[in-house]
């Protein structure tokens, strides 16, 4: 089992020369594996969400072998993610999806030692399109204007990652991985948000 890459908490969001940015999910964080065995899906302290989240397993079973980390999440009918609806599961009114925003392995390879931008590009491939898996998206470079879109939108927030980077299994924290949060932000006072002008 792999213990997912952290990202550091950062006070502010910045602009970076081609560092991606991604919108911060909020949801249950899971790693889901295929191989010759069958599927593993499960959360950071490795307990088994299969069982919970079995249209999310399924649709992991239809994909080549391989290893994806994710944010297994519930929408609303406005699609905003709803936390106390997969803690709550008797509220939960929809099939939550799975938002994957990176791949570890494919096939017998192990690709946590190649940089990050290839792993998204071969993960983009990968991913069907339909409504159980979603690829995360991201922005180059303007984070500010990724995390002006968090705060209108009333998301968690964003994760600023470098291109070139490795995936470093937990619970070790690096630089390579940095999230801005909503709520931290606001909680220092900084309700105003103005984006810098190009």
């Amino acid at each position: 089992m792999i213990a997912p890459m952290a990202a550091r908490l950062v006070p502010d969001p910045f602009d970076r020369a081609s560092w991606l940015f991604e919108l911060k999910w909020d949801g249950l964080r899971a790693i889901a594996e295929k191989d010759r065995k069958g599927v593993r899906l499960y959360c950071p302290n490795k307990n088994d969400f299969k069982k919970r989240f079995p249209a999310i397993a399924e649709a992991v079973s239809a994909l080549d072998h391989g290893t994806l980390d994710g944010e297994i999440v519930a929408l609303d009918e406005h699609g905003h993610p709803r936390f106390d609806w997969l803690v709550n599961r008797g509220k939960q009114k929809r099939v939550p999806v799975y938002y994957v925003f990176d791949l570890l392995r494919l096939g017998d390879k192990d690709l946590r030692s190649e940089p990050l931008y290839r792993r998204k590009s071969l993960l983009q491939k990968l991913l069907p399109k339909n409504d159980t898996l979603r690829y995360v998206d991201h922005i180059a470079t303007e984070g500010l204007h990724m995390f002006a879109g968090a705060l209108a939108l009333g998301l968690e927030g964003i994760v600023a990652k470098d291109p070139s980077s490795p995936y470093v299994d937990g619970p070790l924290v690096t630089w390579h991985w940095q999230k801005i949060k909503n709520e931290e932000y606001k909680r220092q006072g900084k309700v105003e948000f103005r984006q810098s002008s190009k």
